[in-house]
């Protein structure tokens, strides 16, 4: 008689923070069936008798026979799902039909990874006092665990198999692991950041949280932290014509990589669980960063940040380190070049008026220096376009870095307010036909970055400018003199006054064609009466800027 194949198969299923249990899944099915059905199995078996369900999750794959975190997440917002097939077929030697089907195996090895659960009952929400709806309420899953002090390894570390934190490349979906063991802090109070500050790298014993700055922290936002972590490779590049190679759990042994097999990284951490799961939405911060590595050719000179990839990161509760959580993390490149010196602090170093304070390079600060910086962020903002990022949020000069020769900008956070990639047809593209109601004239339309150049880049060439070793008072009070100036030329002398003191000029002629055109960008005159309305009118203009 003909030998069927099983309609199901038992497989090894972690859920990390509860426990590892055997579960029967389609022996042919979709990926997305198969996380139904683990998630299905979580909230049958292991959730219900907390009242709760899975809301946010990742699957992550791995096999007996390789080590632990020879792995990849079965999730398209971390990896696409060509490289997901890719990944099986060379590394775990699946077969995947073209209908997107994968034939598992009993040495199939799977991961819950629960980010956060949806908490029974529902709530109950009142409309004008009339209409009754009900609604999930969200909120992080954490589990507790008492460390066991002196015990030759912790029931954390077994539960979890690594307290390392895990990450993976957008492009290739290559996988990392933190250089050491690393847990995070947080609180359920998001306004409380200094909670946030503190680690534990303890390995095979309790945790041990140290002060506020033990954590290589980068920087710190109104919605997320940046620490410092170096991660090493634990899986093969795709572009490397690896041969399949099995690993010990226990032995680190040479995986013959290609170049790839360190990261420095800058990881970000969300304040919230909202903060998180908005940032991994396709038209936010993570669906951009996959968008942009991927087109990184476009990025030659570095102006937009290197994104790695996304990946999971074990914290525990700074109030009560018995509970645990788990986080979804974007890894960018860290740059030693630019490390946290943001253009908000260039500019109070550049315009600080006490010489004491003042640093060093700031007397020697040239017209030309002024105009490549502005350049640089002008680029900048076009690189972004040329990735096929809609929207930049430039309301405030933190989403800048200054490199250390302060001729260079890196933009960062590039969700531009989860407006997206640039979509074709679209309102961006074809302009808003709405507008032409009520008998008006439809406006001109010129496709381009939607960011607002009015708030923040006068303000920063009035400060490059005027500002120079003089305090933002004094520009703006000069630029007050300028603007109530008797006549046109009374202004531009004020201006040429402050152009000769702040960068030592004495030709008249260099002075004359500065003050001309500084007088018509403040005063919005002819030629640049529009050289805030999109990039490129601004990039016209700074590109006139005489230097001498």
């Amino acid at each position: 008689s003909a030998v069927h194949e099983p309609l199901e198969i038992e497989i090894e299923l972690l859920i990390p923070g509860l426990c590892t249990m055997d579960v029967n899944i389609p022996a042919v099915s979709t990926i997305a069936k198969v996380k139904t059905c683990l998630v299905e199995y979580a909230n049958q078996h292991l959730l219900a008798v907390e009242d709760c369900s899975v809301a946010k999750s990742w699957v992550v794959l791995a096999m007996f026979g390789y080590d632990s975190m020879y792995d990849f997440p079965l999730e398209k917002e971390a990896i696409d799902l060509e490289i997901q097939i890719k990944r099986m077929q060379e590394m775990f030697d699946l077969h995947v039909s073209e209908s997107g089907k994968v034939q598992w195996n009993e040495k199939c090895r799977f991961a819950l990874v629960i980010f956060s659960v949806y908490r029974e009952p529902w709530s109950n929400s009142i409309d004008n006092g009339q209409t009754q709806t009900l609604r999930h309420i969200q909120e992080p899953w954490t589990f507790c665990h008492e460390e066991r002090p002196g015990a030759p390894a912790t029931l954390l570390e077994n539960t979890l198999q690594s307290t390392h934190l895990r990450a993976w490349d957008f492009v290739t979906g290559q996988a990392f692991c933190s250089k050491q063991p690393i847990v995070f802090s947080f609180t359920h109070n998001a306004l409380d950041k200094r909670q946030f500050m503190k680690i534990s790298t303890s390995a095979n014993e309790a945790q041990q949280f140290h002060a506020p700055g033990e954590g290589g922290i980068l920087g710190m936002g109104a919605n997320a932290i940046v620490h410092r972590v170096e991660l090493k490779s634990t899986s093969p590049s795709l572009s490397s014509n690896h041969k399949k190679k099995k690993r010990s759990r226990d032995h680190d042994q040479d995986l013959s990589l290609d170049a790839t097999t360190e990261w420095d990284s800058a990881v970000k951490r969300p304040f919230s669980l909202s903060k998180m799961l908005a940032s991994l939405e396709n038209k936010s911060e993570a669906g951009l960063a996959k968008r942009v590595r991927f087109a990184n050719s476009l990025n030659s000179d570095g102006r937009i940040l290197y994104f790695y990839g996304l990946g999971v990161a074990l914290s525990a509760n700074a109030n009560n380190t018995q509970e645990y959580k788990f986080e979804a993390v974007l890894l960018a490149r860290y740059e030693e070049e630019f490390s946290t010196y943001t253009m908000k602090k260039f500019m109070q170093d550049y315009t600080c008026a006490v010489p004491e304070k003042a640093p060093h390079w700031q007397k020697d600060f040239s017209i030309i220096q002024v105009k490549v910086l502005l350049v640089s962020l002008l680029n900048a903002f076009r690189d972004l376009t040329l990735m096929g990022v809609q929207a930049f949020d430039f309301n405030h000069l933190n989403n800048v870095l200054v490199s250390r020769d302060h001729q260079t900008v890196k933009l960062l956070d590039i969700d531009g307010n989860s407006k997206g990639s640039i979509q074709f047809p679209s309102e961006y593209i074809q302009g808003d036909p709405n507008k032409s109601s009520h008998g008006r004239r439809r406006s001109v339309h010129k496709p381009s970055l939607d960011i607002d150049l009015n708030t923040i880049l006068p303000t920063v060439i009035q400060q490059l400018l005027l500002g120079k070793g003089r305090g933002t008072s004094f520009v703006e009070n000069k630029k007050s003199q300028i603007w109530r100036a008797k006549t046109e030329e009374d202004g531009k002398e004020h201006i040429q006054e402050v152009i000769s003191h702040n960068f030592g000029l004495q030709n008249s002629k260099s002075l004359s064609k500065i003050a001309e055109w500084f007088y018509a960008v403040i005063k919005k005159q002819s030629p640049w009466e529009n050289w805030t309305h999109d990039i490129y009118d601004a990039m016209r203009c700074i590109d006139h800027l005489p230097i001498a």
